[in-house]
């Protein structure tokens, strides 16, 4: 199922960031706005994969809880993510006890930090 776009860049991004909110703060800080601007792209599209038939299946019902497991699994990189991708019956139902582990809205963080706007991808 490779009909997603995210590129080696954002993978390796994730992976150095190894589920570290932090960790992935300076990784961006040094980056230029469309970097990161395409990070957060890239972060939102495949979020998005996840969050239709049939990986909803498997979830809870709320919405910001269908939200937080798509980009939990986002986070914990390329191999979670396209063994899901390829199972979708083994999407974790919550990630309410691992919700720091979520990298998403970092690349927001940064960019409003260093450029005094959001990256406008959501």
């Amino acid at each position: 199922m490779e009909n997603i776009e995210t590129s080696e860049w954002f993978w390796s991004i994730i992976g150095r960031a190894d589920l570290n909110r932090d960790k992935l703060k300076e990784i961006l800080t040094g980056f230029s706005k469309e970097e990161i601007i395409k990070f957060q792209e890239e972060f939102v599209d495949a979020s998005v994969e996840l969050q239709d038939e049939p990986f909803i299946d498997y979830m809870e019902e709320s919405e910001d809880g269908v939200e937080d497991i798509a980009n939990w699994v986002v986070s914990n990189g390329k191999e979670l993510y396209f063994q899901i991708m390829d199972n979708p019956e083994e999407i974790p139902h919550s990630v309410n006890d691992v919700t720091e582990q979520i990298l998403y809205g970092v690349a927001d963080e940064v960019c409003v930090e260093k450029y005094g706007e959001s990256t406008g991808v959501y």
